[in-house]
């Protein structure tokens, strides 16, 4: 996939997380005729209401006949020009507006034709193919150039074609084919039972999505080898042995590293393959320690634990209920004086992605004042794949105080 979905909350046929609309496509390679005709029998499966199938499409091929293609090109915003014109296959999309059974209005053939396009480009994207659907176009222009009726809806232009590297974009574009893809939450678009109640999914599945999404080393979070600050604190406190929690191990490299160090290592994570990626790399590196799939909210861990690393948990939860289910199991599973070393992100920094919960030190001394002593605070940056960012952290080691 040439670009990650960064805020994903649940696992999804990788089609629909692979399908993307690209601004960079190889102009030279044609679309076969019958890559086309997959797309279309796609199409033509649609459920629409009646059976009608009020969409038609109308093909441009470059390669079959560049006059059909330039004129639907011409019609194209000017923006859409610039990196459709690489394209080789445009289409554009119209509905008919009545029943053929009855001559009645059809108010559902807009609808009807758009789910025929999204077949369309989930199919092209089946055969390794990308397709971008436009708006952006003099409707009247398309409507002649492709011989549509008077009262025939136009919809839609979709570009079709083999995707390319980023450059291939033109360079206004080239930035957006590298950025993150977001989406409006689901919270947002969907609803339980009423428009005032949010239909809010698992936290669960949103990580276990990323994991199966994503090879390791691509998440922003990934650190091969021990986190500096964590390495530093337990130089600090001359810790060398004792039951150690991962709290959210992630793909393991924390964990094997503690491991290496003479801990007795449970690394959790509430992703089953965050879990099962973390035990392959501890087989790999023949490091024993125990694993467990938990939810740091409502957890099944049977401590106590002389130390526990949290590096990315407390700082995914904003809401206070969830902050005290976290503060709970924490303060559960931590020995009396042992340690918690905490990295999250910085309330400075002021990136869009990454998580909700952005803390000072005064924000964690008032958080965590009820069973815990803050030690040390210091800042730090997260160091991931890449050097592109860096976001801003904060560093704690806490102790548990006596019950």
């Amino acid at each position: 996939m040439a670009r990650q979905r960064m805020n994903v909350q649940a696992p999804v046929e990788r089609l629909f997380a692979e399908r993307w609309s690209t601004r960079a496509f190889a102009a030279g390679t044609p679309v076969t005729a019958a890559q086309l005709a997959s797309c279309l029998e796609a199409a033509r499966w649609t459920p629409s209401c009646f059976g009608e199938a009020p969409w038609r499409f109308v093909i441009a091929d470059r390669f079959a006949d560049e006059n059909a293609w330039r004129g639907i090109l011409n019609a194209l915003a000017e923006k859409n020009r610039l990196w459709a014109q690489n394209a080789p296959v445009l289409i554009a999309t119209a509905c008919t507006p009545t029943f053929a059974h009855n001559g009645q209005p059809n108010r559902w053939c807009e609808y009807d034709a758009g789910q025929a396009a999204m077949s369309l480009c989930l199919q092209a994207t089946a055969l390794g193919l990308a397709a971008h659907q436009m708006g952006g176009f003099d409707i009247e222009a398309v409507r002649k150039t492709a011989g549509l009726p008077a009262d025939w809806q136009v919809m839609s232009v979709t570009a079709l074609g083999h995707p390319a590297a980023p450059e291939a974009a033109p360079e206004p574009f080239r930035d957006m084919e590298t950025a993150p893809r977001t989406r409006t939450p689901i919270e947002e678009i969907a609803h339980a039972g009423h428009r005032d109640n949010p239909w809010r999914p698992p936290a669960a599945c949103g990580w276990e999505a990323r994991y199966q999404e994503s090879e390791p080393e691509q998440l922003p979070w990934f650190h091969d080898g021990l986190d500096a600050d964590i390495g530093q604190a337990l130089d600090e406190l001359g810790l060398t042995s004792g039951r150690l929690l991962d709290l959210g191990c992630g793909p393991g490299t924390q964990a094997v590293a503690l491991a290496a160090r003479g801990f007795t290592v449970t690394a959790s994570d509430i992703s089953p393959s965050a879990v099962a990626v973390a035990r392959a790399r501890a087989e790999t590196a023949g490091a024993q320690m125990h694993f467990a799939v938990d939810d740091v909210l409502d957890s099944r861990l049977d401590g106590p634990f002389d130390i526990i690393i949290d590096r990315g948990v407390f700082h995914c939860f904003a809401e206070p209920d969830a902050q005290a289910a976290c503060l709970a199991t924490l303060r559960r599973l931590l020995a009396a004086g042992g340690y918690l070393l905490l990295k999250c992100f910085h309330k400075d920094e002021t990136s869009e992605m990454g998580p909700p919960g952005r803390y000072g030190a005064e924000d964690i001394r008032r958080l965590f004042a009820d069973g815990f002593s803050l030690l040390a605070a210091h800042e730090s940056r997260f160091v991931g794949p890449g050097n592109d960012t860096r976001p801003k952290a904060l560093f704690c080691i806490l102790q548990r105080n006596p019950d």
